[in-house]
């Protein structure tokens, strides 16, 4: 194995021991000192606190909040650094050692699946709560077959579980909203005006 892929799996493995948890935990330590023993490595060698900058590529927003939250989670400095380019994209970058940046790397693929799962589950409850979905009005409607029980998703019974937590949005409120506000605001400039 190239000693650069060895050495970067060696250092995921080594972060998963220190800050996993139970069984994920144990393992993670069994099988980092059955890889140094195999190949023969001296675990401070791969210790490195030379502190650098190092850059991280995201993709929106929300990716570059959890990332920023990474750092913190992993260096405990909340100082991070933004740039965009051509070629890369947009990068975020922090002052870490070489390990934390493997950690940081590690965490950071991770969590992004983790929270693109949970975002897909809110998304379908959004949907599901403001009743985005067709009926008879629709210009092209075509009425689903409902499914069975034993036919839905985790993902939709986890949406339906989200959205009984979910405030229902009203665009009629919005709108009836701005019409009292703009209505309130004619009647106050009559009363001034007679007033005067």
């Amino acid at each position: 194995m190239d000693e650069n892929k060895l050495e970067a799996k060696l250092l995921k493995i080594k972060a998963l021991a220190e800050r996993g948890e139970g069984g994920e935990r144990d393992s993670a330590i069994l099988l980092y000192q059955k890889l140094l023993k195999k190949y023969d490595i001296d675990e401070s060698s791969l210790t490195k606190d030379k502190l650098g900058k190092h850059w991280f590529t995201y993709e929106n927003d929300i990716e570059e909040n959890l990332l920023v939250q990474i750092f913190y989670m992993v260096t405990g400095d909340a100082e991070y650094f933004r740039r965009t380019s051509r070629t890369r994209g947009h990068q975020c970058g922090c002052i870490c050692t070489d390990f934390e940046k493997t950690e940081i790397r590690f965490y950071f693929e991770f969590y992004r699946d983790a929270l693109k799962e949970e975002l897909e589950a809110f998304l379908m409850a959004f949907k599901l709560k403001n009743h985005l979905f067709p009926d008879e009005s629709a210009r092209c409607y075509v009425p689903e077959e409902e499914p069975e029980d034993s036919e839905l998703s985790d993902i939709l019974l986890k949406a339906q579980k989200i959205a009984e937590d979910i405030d229902k949005s009203s665009p009629v409120r919005m709108i009836a909203g701005s019409t009292l506000t703009v209505d309130a605001d004619e009647a106050s400039e009559d009363v001034e005006e007679e007033i005067s």
